[in-house]
């Protein structure tokens, strides 16, 4: 009969390594499946978007305040600014100051914006998207967007925003309706 005395260590090490591997791609790829990172930035950018038109209506002054929704090399951010003064001349971006910046997800989410004209933009690096809604009645004015070299004016953008898709292995839809500002999120897929 052989002497059975159980594992060797070289044994036991290639399974640990075998199931740390394995744990690792489990680790990687269920917020994908799930599309947590997607259901994350959808969550944050409507409890954003219902913040700023909340500042309008509630704080601002004579003069528009206004997000920004960006990707930088640590994710999507939005940045709310307000205007320097109480009353603003011109559009210049001296005019405004940037009050806060928050994270609201993942850059390996795809974010996608679409503009009531039928024209869309894919967030990338360098490139924006800006939100203002109207001081006296919480409607959406016109959102601008940006390719990074130059912001355009606040309000003065090209169209309307109607809706913004979040897709990261499970796809995330707001819906806005620009005359009443309201925004619905839901599940697409």
């Amino acid at each position: 009969m052989k002497d059975n005395r159980g594992f060797s260590l070289v044994e036991l090490l290639v399974v640990v390594a075998i199931m740390g591997i394995m744990s690792g791609f489990v680790f990687v790829g269920l917020p994908l499946l799930t599309g947590q990172n997607a259901r994350e930035c959808a969550n944050n950018m409507s409890t954003a978007l219902s913040r700023e038109k909340n500042y309008a209506l509630t704080r601002s002054g004579t003069a528009d305040c206004y997000m920004e929704l960006v990707l930088d090399s640590d994710g999507y951010r939005v940045k709310y600014y307000i205007p320097q003064n109480a009353v603003v001349e011109g559009h210049s971006e001296s005019d405004w100051i940037l009050a806060e910046e928050q994270k609201i997800g993942s850059g390996q989410v795809n974010v996608i914006c679409f503009f009531k004209d039928g024209t869309s933009i894919n967030i990338t690096s360098g490139q924006s998207v800006k939100f203002v809604y109207d001081r006296t009645n919480g409607a959406c004015k016109q959102a601008a967007q940006s390719d990074g070299a130059t912001l355009g004016m606040v309000g003065g953008g090209s169209e309307y925003c109607t809706g913004i898709t979040f897709d990261r292995g499970r796809k995330y839809e707001i819906t806005i309706y620009p005359e009443t500002g309201k925004h619905v999120l839901s599940r697409v897929n």
